[in-house]
């Protein structure tokens, strides 16, 4: 065998020293650049994993802090449109309030109205009374030509009275003997 090694052009001494220089090189290469790149890359696919993890991670906080606005913007609108409605409600209530309050300000006036009304009118219907009553007693007086005398005068007096209209509540005139009391 060994002479088919040398017609093959194997040199043992040669072949043993190329051996021994490709382990060294094989070494070498193994323990300077081999394994550094080896874990450059270890660590490269480690960040890109992490990377894809913090990525993932990230999409589903934008999906939850998205759930999370919409939420909010929900509880929002259905809160504002509840302080419109009491709001609304508010103002309605308030405004019936004020109508009713203003309502019976107003009947209140009416009634104080009436009320003046109705006395200044008999106060003047008192005052026409008498003032026709001592018409009548001059009158009479001058007719006759006579002083009267006291008790005259109160007879004259209680019959023209007694003879002139009186008005009664409804405002319809009635003689002064259907309206005494």
């Amino acid at each position: 065998m060994g002479d088919a090694l040398v017609q093959l052009g194997i040199d043992w001494p040669r072949f043993i020293a190329q051996l021994i220089n490709f382990a060294i090189v094989l070494w070498v290469l193994n323990r300077f650049a081999y394994r550094p790149v080896l874990r450059l890359l270890e660590e490269r696919r480690a960040r890109i994993a992490e990377s894809l993890q913090n990525a993932e991670r990230i999409q589903k906080e934008l999906a939850a802090a998205e759930e999370a606005r919409r939420e909010i913007l929900q509880k929002a609108n259905a809160h504002a449109s509840q302080l419109i409605a009491d709001a609304e409600q508010t103002a309605r209530l308030q405004g019936e309030k004020l109508l009713k309050e203003a309502a019976e300000e107003s009947e209140r006036i009416l009634a104080k109205a009436r009320a003046r009304a109705e006395q200044e009118q008999q106060e003047s219907r008192a005052v026409v009374r008498r003032e026709a009553g001592e018409l009548v007693l001059a009158l009479t007086a001058k007719v006759a030509g006579k002083v009267l005398s006291a008790e005259d005068q109160e007879r004259l007096r209680a019959e023209t009275m007694a003879q002139l209209p009186v008005t009664n509540r409804s405002g319809t005139l009635a003689p002064a003997d259907s309206q005494r009391n």
